[in-house]
């Protein structure tokens, strides 16, 4: 009976992972989907109409979950106001802004390659604004990761650097990214008391008062977002799907099977991003990419991977 009864929870565990990886495998999905659709409806969204719908949509939809949490721990809230603001200006108005600003200029393909990026950004990050150490390997990998970052951003092609004809789009798409990585390492001063749901909640909240202003700066002087159907399909869809659907299993992702492996899953989104780009939206897929490619794969696995299997291993 004892013997039946392990059996039974082994089994059960193991459900409970392969359903996290097919959530954090579709959490990548809609990442990716994010970048294209950003991408493909560039010329008729504008990027802070798009930014601002996104996260009041997002905040309305947490909202009814959120709110009675919010207001029993509306002392820490207050005691932690700046900091909160903080973390959903890097994680909600930078990033997003940023990202979709940048994709009104470059290729899809560029974008998510970019963002794929992001475990090299946070190392850069926590070495500038947490003074973490490196390891020789992990510095080797730093600078091989930025090395296919600037491939990319130069399209491989050093005269453009040195003429400075880089397409805008690329750095402020790293910029998001970059500020993205900033919003990881500082988030361990989380307020311990507000659960992730609240949390997440009150990050939407202030993301939308803060990019506020440049929303309404782009509508009454340079664009306006029309009310046609692919506008109002394209910030429905980003607003449930890659922002609320995706945080909601990228948490519960994180729960079943912690944040380590839940990361490495992640990785999936640039491999499904240039998929789209190159398979939907035809973007050509140049020498130059697969080089930054291998440049930034080989610089996340020397500063993660080979790192975390020499720790763990016996």
């Amino acid at each position: 009976m004892a013997d039946r009864s392990a059996a039974d929870a082994r089994a059960t565990r193991s459900q409970g992972r392969l359903i996290a990886y097919l959530m954090l495998a579709l959490v990548a999905l809609l990442w990716a989907a994010n970048t294209n659709i950003a991408r493909a409806t560039a010329e008729e969204v504008p990027p802070m109409a798009l930014t601002f719908w996104r996260l009041f949509l997002s905040a309305l939809v947490f909202a009814p979950f959120a709110l009675h949490n919010t207001w029993r721990h509306r002392s820490a809230v207050m005691q932690h106001f700046w900091l909160l603001n903080w973390l959903a200006f890097l994680s909600m108005a930078a990033f997003n802004g940023l990202v979709y600003l940048g994709m009104q200029y470059t290729v899809a393909v560029n974008g998510n390659l970019l963002q794929g990026s992001l475990p090299i950004c946070i190392m850069v990050a926590g070495i500038l604004f947490a003074r973490r150490k490196v390891t020789a390997r992990q510095g080797i990998g730093v600078a091989l990761g930025l090395l296919g970052l600037m491939t990319i951003v130069i399209r491989g092609d050093i005269g453009l650097l040195l003429d400075m004809r880089i397409n805008p789009g690329d750095p402020l798409v790293f910029l998001g990214v970059f500020g993205s990585a900033t919003y990881a390492v500082f988030l361990y001063k989380r307020p311990e008391s507000l659960d992730l749901l609240t949390f997440m909640f009150l990050t939407m909240v202030f993301g939308t008062f803060q990019i506020l202003p440049f929303f309404l700066v782009e509508h009454i002087w340079f664009r306006s977002m029309p009310l046609t159907q692919t506008a109002i399909l394209t910030v429905g869809f980003i607003a449930l799907f890659p922002s609320v659907l995706a945080q909601t299993f990228f948490a519960e992702g994180v729960r079943r099977i912690g944040a380590a492996k839940a990361g490495y899953m992640i990785y999936l989104t640039p491999v499904f991003g240039v998929i789209m780009a190159t398979g939907i939206l035809g973007e050509p897929f140049e020498a130059y990419h697969a080089v930054g490619i291998a440049l930034i794969a080989t610089g996340i696995w020397l500063a993660t991977f080979a790192r975390a299997r020499k720790v763990d291993g016996p």
